[in-house]
């Protein structure tokens, strides 16, 4: 096909890769003048009505799904016997090809592509869309790192009461579920067993499962625990090897419950106190072997990548052939009276070819039909288009599309047939109209942590603002409101959700300046404050009181913040003197009496004074006596730093002698 041009618009340049339904080519849009990717059905199947109504089942899912992890789908048509899909163009390739070139990828990276594998999927689920063959085949990887997930062929929309089976198994035999291999009730756990499937593959490069034949390998799926990661990727988190675990567990009902159930442990794994966990294990091990496999075939061994389709055995009842018996003789007379109908049959039948040969010869004019050539209404609105069409005599049959959002809603995007072509008069022209952009029922977040939320809406390309609401009602980082709400249509790129989530209040610290140390005690504790005292006198604030605060009034706290409060001891007494060291002395001092006064009788007027610190510094009498007779006085003595001491000795009231000045001893 390369080199061809398909509805006039999409000129095919080289081919990218096939199918067992489909092949796939590089195509440039020359209206839009853009790269697309176009699923054409081989032609050995443009006669089978069956893979035609599977082919157009791809194109209705597909076209439901608007997601930036899965790949857009622009156009659905058919030109002649030539069935087409027109996808979004994705420069890159496929995890199947990354895994092939590199080997084990690193974890990080792994859980990377796992969490926008979980996000397609979570929106494909959303859509009550089952994947159904999920492999690294239909998983592409952009040039910028974005996963894009594709070949949603085989998927069936399920209405949200519940999942019908057509009691045929499709999907690739290596990543397929064990209820897909046994023919059993498929349900949206069957694509969380195949992700399973893939994160083992990527972390250890390899495949859990390998066999000759697709029978085989199902058999293994059915009845062998997937191997453990662990062994292959030693380093590998405990973590990591549990979701692959839960992933792949045989009674689906022991699986995941949902995507987003595992979406979360897979964002969490790499956290410190996950890495090491307890292995998972199920608590009751239940018997998942399956005995029969009664709808899988034997395939080739280099088709085992394939999606396979393997359908129940039927048996071709052939109707039982009655014995002829013997003609009766009644029986020979209405079999005469058949013939002489029969004759009157062929009679009326010449008649009446005789008449239309006749009506052709003379009424050739009444069986022409006219010929008119097809315009071009592509960008008109439909009712001018259709206004135009039926002025020349053709009809129309009008299809809703959403494959371009520069078309104003109820313009027209192409047509089939072709501008310019010549046609019957009374042909139909279908009409491919815009209904504008699409508009999708916005999800309920309210009661998400704010950074899921923000993820989630953010994955569908909505924009996000976020505000905080202060409360105690929920815990912090909690959504309680959304703008839009659930359920409201919106167009995702004309949109912004306004989150209000939940964080703890703040406290505004009040003044606490000379407020009773127990009221403080109380206030802080009520509004969950920490808290240290410390004391000091103050000549202004009465004991018990507050005399100062850090941090300073109206500032704004959280909860289980410190607050320093300084209390006052009240006025600071007087200081009490410092005890002055003492130096003791005794002074001697004898007054001698000649014997000759003696034995004149004379007497004499001692006097003595003291000034010293036990004085005061003040001249004190030590003594005042009249004396006949020598007499040894000792005289006590106090000194201090500040006050020296002295001694004064008069005789007869003169001064006779002055001693001192007696110091402070240093040591």
């Amino acid at each position: 096909m390369i080199g061809q041009r398909i509805s006039g618009r999409y000129q095919i340049l080289d081919t990218i890769g096939g199918g067992g339904m489909a092949n796939v080519y590089k195509a440039l849009d020359v209206i839009l003048d853009r790269h697309v990717a176009v699923k054409v059905l081989q032609p050995q199947f443009s006669d089978d009505e069956q893979f035609i109504k599977r082919f157009r089942r791809e194109a209705q899912s597909a076209t439901s799904l608007a997601h930036p992890n899965i790949v857009n789908i622009y156009d659905v048509g058919e030109e002649g016997n030539t069935y087409y899909i027109v996808m979004e163009y994705v420069e890159g390739q496929t995890l199947k090809e990354l895994i092939q070139a590199r080997g084990p990828l690193p974890v990080q990276e792994a859980i990377d592509y796992m969490v926008q594998m979980l996000l397609a999927l979570e929106h494909s689920h959303a859509n009550h869309i089952i994947h159904r063959d999920i492999k690294p085949h239909n998983i592409l990887i952009s040039q910028d790192g974005v996963v894009k997930v594709t070949d949603f062929g085989i998927a069936r929309a399920i209405s949200a009461a519940t999942i019908t089976h057509t009691n045929s198994v499709m999907g690739s035999v290596h990543y397929l579920s064990p209820e897909q291999a046994r023919g059993g009730h498929i349900t949206y756990k069957s694509d969380i067993y195949s992700l399973g499937i893939v994160f083992y593959e990527m972390l250890t490069g390899e495949l859990p499962f390998q066999g000759d034949t697709a029978v085989s390998i199902a058999i293994k799926h059915l009845q062998s625990e997937v191997p453990s990661a662990k062994t292959k990727v030693p380093t590998l988190p405990q973590s990591v090897e549990n979701i692959i675990r839960k992933a792949t567990v045989k009674d689906p009902l022991n699986r995941y419950a949902t995507v987003q159930e595992m979406e979360e442990d897979v964002v969490t794994a790499l956290e410190p106190e996950r890495r090491n966990e307890p292995i998972f294990q199920l608590n009751d091990e239940e018997d998942e072997v399956t005995k029969a496999i009664p709808i899988i075939t034997n395939d080739h061994s280099d088709e085992l990548e394939k999606t396979v389709e393997a359908k129940p055995v039927t048996i071709d009842k052939k109707p039982v052939q009655p014995k002829e018996k013997g003609t009766s003789e009644p029986a020979k007379k209405k079999k005469k009276k058949g013939k002489k109908w029969l004759v009157i049959l062929i009679l009326i039948a010449f008649l009446i070819f005789g008449a239309i040969v006749a009506a052709f010869a003379v009424l050739p004019s009444v069986f022409q039909v006219g010929e008119v050539e097809v315009p071009n209404v592509v960008n008109l609105p439909f009712d001018e288009a259709e206004e135009e069409l039926l002025a020349l005599n053709l009809n129309v049959q009008r299809e809703d599309v959403s494959e371009n959002d520069e078309i104003p809603k109820d313009h027209v995007v192409r047509q089939n047939q072709a501008p310019g072509s010549i046609v019957k008069e009374g042909s139909t022209i279908r009409l491919f109209v815009s209904i504008g952009k699409e508009e999708i029922e916005l999800d309920d977040v309210v009661g998400m942590h704010i950074d899921r939320a923000e993820r989630h809406l953010r994955g569908l390309g909505f924009e996000v603002e976020s505000t905080e609401e202060e409360t105690d009602e929920e815990n912090t980082g909690i959504v309680l409101s959304q703008d839009p709400s659930e359920g409201t249509l919106v167009i995702v790129d004309e949109t912004t959700v306004f989150l209000t989530y939940s964080v703890e209040p703040q406290i505004r610290l009040r003044d606490l300046q000379n407020e009773r140390e127990a009221d403080i005690t109380r206030y802080l504790n009520e509004i969950g404050l920490r808290y240290d005292f410390q004391y000091e006198h103050s000549n202004t604030i009465d004991s018990g009181r507050a005399l100062r605060q850090s941090p300073a009034p109206n500032t704004v706290l959280n909860k289980g913040d410190l607050v320093r409060v300084t209390i006052s001891q009240g006025a600071e007494p007087e200081p009490e003197p410092e005890e002055e060291r003492v130096s003791s002395y005794e002074v001697t001092q004898e007054i001698e009496v000649s014997e000759a006064d003696r034995d004149a009788g004379k007497t004499f007027d001692i006097r003595i004074l003291i000034r010293d610190h036990s004085t005061g510094g003040q001249e004190v009498v030590f003594t005042e006596e009249t004396i006949s007779d020598s007499v040894q006085y000792t005289i006590p003595i106090e000194a201090t730093r500040s006050q020296s001491g002295f001694v004064k000795i008069f005789i007869n009231g003169n001064l006779e002698k002055e001693l001192g000045p007696y110091q402070l001893r240093e040591n």
